[in-house]
């Protein structure tokens, strides 16, 4: 185990343990790059995350730490057990299959109306939520990485400034309306005001501080 993945496994320990569940299985996912991933596996009942190998690449790194805090939060806070999301989303699918049928099959020019109507509605509330748990998922991170010694703000909003500078300018001007992730920028809002963009930390045992 080299000091990356030492450092990893020692961080999950501890977020785990802070919030309190009862395992957890973490895998280092190449096709992640800097980003992270909280799931489940049919065939095991531990919560799942999954860890970009770009974020390895410094192990004292706020985006690492802020992720693996990030996933966590979901997991506890149950968001990836939840079935409100994939429900809607499968009424939306449904929905925009059944309108499409609508305008080759025989019926009245009310249903494909009626049923893209549906699936718009679906659809824009799933994005909706999905983003609601987004917000949920950084608070709880803060209270994780607080509650694990470590300063939870400042991460959080460190590693929301890199996803800042990144954000695509499309999801920034009206994108984000039917995206699963809200604005970095109304993120930071919730965490930091927006004149405090370059909040450093270091974490326990290391000399080092935000990527």
């Amino acid at each position: 185990m080299n000091s990356s993945t030492a450092g990893l496994a020692e961080l999950t320990a501890t977020l785990r343990r802070a919030a309190r569940l009862p395992g957890l299985l973490v895998y280092i996912a190449p096709e992640l790059g800097d980003n992270a991933y909280a799931g489940s596996r049919p065939c095991g009942p531990a919560p799942l995350v999954g860890i970009g190998a770009d974020l390895l690449d410094d192990s004292r790194s706020a985006a690492l730490h802020g992720a693996v805090a990030h996933e966590i939060a979901h997991h506890a806070l149950g968001h990836v057990t939840s079935l409100v999301v994939p429900a809607l989303e499968r009424v939306a699918a449904w929905a925009t299959v059944g309108a499409m049928l609508a305008t080759i099959v025989p019926a009245p020019r009310w249903v494909p109306l009626v049923l893209v109507a549906v699936a718009a509605v679906a659809y824009v509330t799933a994005a909706w939520r999905r983003r609601a748990t987004e917000y949920a998922a950084d608070a709880h991170a803060v209270a994780l990485l607080d509650a694990a010694g470590l300063p939870g703000a400042a991460i959080v909003a460190a590693m929301l400034t890199e996803d800042f500078a990144t954000e695509p300018r499309w999801y920034a001007r009206g994108g984000w309306l039917i995206g699963s992730h809200p604005l970095t920028r109304s993120r930071l809002r919730r965490i930091t005001s927006l004149d405090q963009l370059t909040p450093q930390f270091t974490a326990p045992g290391f000399a080092g501080g935000a990527r």
